[in-house]
């Protein structure tokens, strides 16, 4: 694939996250971060929890052929980049448009801290 479809690939798929967010989950504040070269972020800015104690680092990748373990190792850096305490990694799937249909890749312990923080598993 030439970098030029690639970057337009990966455009389309971060603004079809951004609109899900917006519009279906009421996520008004969420943007696609611009560009931040070394220091990336992540792809989605303004995701925190309503008391602003807590922020969410996104990374979306359109899933042609999976690189798992390299992107966790990229959202480790954006999440220190970040300063947010929980991510995951967004995966849109070749032939799949329909955010719905995409899949969340995230570090094993933050789901665990998700599922405990929904009363799913007891301390």
């Amino acid at each position: 694939m030439k970098p030029s479809t690639a970057k337009t690939k990966g455009a389309a798929t971060e603004i079809a996250a951004v609109k899900e967010f917006q519009e279906v989950y009421n996520l008004k504040n969420v943007e696609r971060r611009h560009l931040s070269g070394s220091c990336d972020k992540g792809d989605i800015a303004g995701w925190a929890r309503l008391d602003k104690s807590r922020s969410v680092c996104v990374e979306i990748k359109f899933g042609a052929t999976l690189a798992i373990p390299k992107w966790l190792a990229e959202l480790k850096a954006e999440k220190c980049n970040a300063q947010a305490d929980l991510g995951f990694v967004m995966v849109r799937p070749k032939g799949k448009p329909a955010v719905k249909d995409w899949f969340i890749v995230m570090p094993f312990p933050e789901f665990m801290e998700l599922t405990r923080e929904a009363g799913y598993l007891h301390d």
